[in-house]
């Protein structure tokens, strides 16, 4: 479904909608882009180039070279460029990311907190955000933000570069999310949208949450 005021612009490239989308009134889509079945974008959303919003995502603000895997809200302003963003994430309104250092240099990413830095031969850049991640609004992601999985973060400055799997920051301080309040949440999300957790992701999450938690 297409409302009034869409523009489609497939000068660089297709644009592909999905049966089942929904665009809002005055969103733009400038292909190549695509827009998942069940997914909606927004009013006023901002679809640059190069992004996929996978299935039953809620998308809007500004979005470009970015792809949602499915079942994950950006539905606010803010921006989200040069992204790969998970399953069941949710992003609160007014999060914005830095994809372009200030300095034009390669962007260098740490995958673990304590682990070893690593190139990406890119310039553009912006946050790899893990499943089930949750940032509270007018969060700020520095250029190369590495979230793990579950990690759910409300910071009024931007949170480390690297954040850990299940890590719960706020600006008292970061401790480990407990296993049965995340998988609490998870259900009920999962439940909004009319989903049945299925136990054996259930059991891969407590198996990461041990590990992170040892």
């Amino acid at each position: 479904v297409l409302h009034a005021g869409v523009v489609i612009d497939a000068s660089a490239g297709p644009v592909l909608v999905e049966t089942g989308a929904v665009v809002r009134p005055n969103a733009v889509l400038c292909g190549p882009c695509a827009v998942g079945w069940g997914s909606t974008i927004n009013e006023h959303a901002l679809i640059k180039a190069n992004t996929v919003v996978g299935p039953c995502c809620k998308v809007g603000g500004e979005v470009g070279g970015t792809i949602f895997h499915g079942l994950s809200n950006k539905s606010h302003d803010g921006h989200l460029g040069d992204s790969l963003v998970g399953e069941w994430v949710n992003i609160g309104a007014g999060t914005t990311n830095s994809n372009l250092l200030n300095t034009y240099d390669e962007v260098l990413v740490r995958l673990h907190p304590d682990g070893p830095m690593h190139r990406t031969g890119r310039i553009f850049f912006g946050a790899v955000i893990g499943d089930h991640v949750k940032l509270a609004i007018g969060t700020r992601l520095m250029t190369g933000t590495i979230l793990g999985t579950g990690a759910m973060i409300s910071m009024s400055t931007p949170p480390p570069r690297t954040v850990s799997p299940f890590a719960w920051i706020t600006d008292a301080g970061t401790h480990v999310y407990r296993l049965p309040k995340f998988l609490d949440v998870a259900r009920r999300v999962a439940a909004r949208r009319g989903f049945e957790p299925d136990e054996a992701v259930a059991q891969v999450l407590r198996d990461l949450h041990a590990r992170a938690s040892g």
